[in-house]
């Protein structure tokens, strides 16, 4: 009888490569690809919306309750044209220098489509100017104050 050739690992060398090639293909479609088609993003890309809802807190024992934000604009906020249209809040402004109307109106989108009215509510909008997300507090009835960010305010109204 002849002698056994020697045994050849090969096929642990082929299964070694397939699943280094699948967790490099999944690295890429978890982590990279994400990153690289929002850096592309822009703004007639579908909205991803996240709302957090808070609940009011409780009045105080003494029985003082806070007042309600003021219910006019400001005169010097400025006023941001409509990107969509709504019959309960037709319009955004923004109050400060480092807040655009591009943000002003996606907070205005945001608070919008969130359906609680008249007390705090916590909302998440996404800047089309920077696509960062950021969390904005808002209160109020006829207008709405929405301040978060990096000392973003908007009034929704």
């Amino acid at each position: 009888m002849p002698p056994r050739p020697p045994k050849s690992y090969a096929w642990l060398w082929v299964l070694l490569g397939v699943v280094t090639v699948a967790l490099v293909a999944v690295v890429v479609y978890v982590w990279v690809l994400p990153l690289v088609l929002n850096d592309n993003s822009d703004e007639n890309t579908a909205r991803t919306e996240t709302v957090v809802i808070t609940s009011p807190a409780a009045a105080p024992q003494n029985g003082v309750v806070t007042p309600a934000p003021n219910e006019s604009v400001p005169a010097s906020a400025a006023r941001c044209g409509s990107v969509f249209s709504n019959n309960e809040f037709t319009t955004s402004a923004v109050g400060t220098s480092v807040t655009s109307c591009e943000f002003a109106e996606e907070v205005r989108y945001q608070y919008v489509s969130q359906g609680r009215r008249g007390g705090p509510v916590s909302i998440s909008a996404v800047s089309p100017v920077t696509g960062t997300r950021y969390s904005m507090n808002c209160a109020g009835n006829k207008v709405v104050t929405c301040t978060g960010g990096n000392n973003a305010v908007v009034y929704v109204y």
